[in-house]
């Protein structure tokens, strides 16, 4: 009988750390790397499309907390083979006041970019 609460107990324990499934490919979540925590601050949906040829990306962001936060992102633009196909951007600044929603606007610099990765962190 304690055998079989110290293995139910044991079991509970493991089942709890157990990690999430990673995002399915394509997704919005996919394109995202979280570089650090980022509390109460929620990346939402993503528009993605061509104009002139290059490729453009809007995504929308919103704060979930009363203070005004500061996040850091810059995007990598990739070509069709997972590679970049442009020099890394430098990292921008932007700050999310007390429950405001925002978007991030973005152009790739190159027309072969065909996909894109957004990297995101807070101080």
């Amino acid at each position: 009988m304690r055998h079989t609460i110290f293995g139910l107990i044991a079991l509970v324990l493991l089942a709890g750390c157990a990690t999430p499934p990673p995002p399915a490919p394509g997704s919005a979540a996919s394109k995202v790397v979280a570089m650090g925590d980022l509390k109460n601050i929620d990346i939402g949906p993503m528009r993605v499309a061509r104009e002139n040829g290059f490729m453009t990306v809007n995504v929308s962001l919103r704060n979930t907390s009363s203070y005004n936060k500061t996040l850091y992102y810059r995007f990598a633009w990739l070509g069709s083979d997972g590679f970049p196909v442009a020099e890394p951007e430098t990292w921008k600044s932007l700050t999310l006041y007390g429950s405001q929603s925002s978007f991030l606007p973005a152009i790739a610099p190159v027309p072969k970019a065909s996909d894109f990765r957004l990297e995101v962190k807070t101080p």
